[in-house]
């Protein structure tokens, strides 16, 4: 790489003479803005490809993965912390704002999420207008189940109790609410299973 740096910065400097000796000369440019072009990127090139720019390019990306790890291995040591803690009520409180939060995420286009500590209950409220007119009509009508395909939003519903029961532990719910009540729960399920559907009232 350094000889073509040299050899960049020779030609970059005859073409400069080069260039401006046709100006002068013969008004003619074209020649000559065309060989500085190519010495300045090839010198260019050639300092970038340098090994010690590259060393402290790597080096400085190694330092930044260094902190991350260190950075993510703390926290993970602080989350272990916590939960082996004499406190574990509180623990317990931020594990399920954090599946709050997921729920959220995961349902942001469905509707809102809300979660009610007494019952240990996660509320799914749909908000989204053709969800909202097909569980209006569900209700009014629960044999119409099959055909709005109920059970592939129940199916997604019972996996995620799975998962939340996988997570914090057993006794949580989790309930598609009526969007014309929303005190009504149309589908809960609880540690993976079902509980209340009602299709099947």
């Amino acid at each position: 790489m350094i000889f073509l740096i040299v050899f960049g910065g020779l030609m970059l400097i005859l073409g400069g003479f080069y260039l401006a000796n046709s100006w002068q000369q013969y008004r003619e440019w074209k020649g000559g803005t065309i060989i500085v072009a190519l010495s300045l990127a090839a010198v260019i090139y050639g300092v970038i490809n340098l090994p010690a720019f590259n060393h402290n390019k790597q080096h400085s990306s190694e330092a930044r993965s260094s902190q991350v790890t260190t950075t993510s291995g703390s926290a993970a040591f602080s989350n272990k912390a916590n939960i082996g803690s004499g406190n574990g009520s509180a623990s317990q409180e931020n594990k399920e704002m954090a599946i709050l939060r997921q729920l959220q995420k995961g349902y942001a286009k469905l509707g809102d999420v809300s979660f009610d500590s007494k019952t240990k209950t996660y509320k799914v409220t749909p908000t989204d207008g053709n969800t909202v007119n097909a569980l209006k009509q569900l209700a009014q009508d629960p044999s119409q189940a099959e055909q709005m395909g109920w059970s592939k939003l129940t199916d997604s519903f019972k996996k995620n109790s799975k998962d939340i029961d996988k997570a914090i532990g057993t006794d949580y719910s989790i309930s598609i609410m009526n969007p014309g009540d929303d005190s009504q729960a149309m589908y809960t399920a609880k540690n993976g299973k079902t509980t209340y559907d009602i299709a099947n009232q």
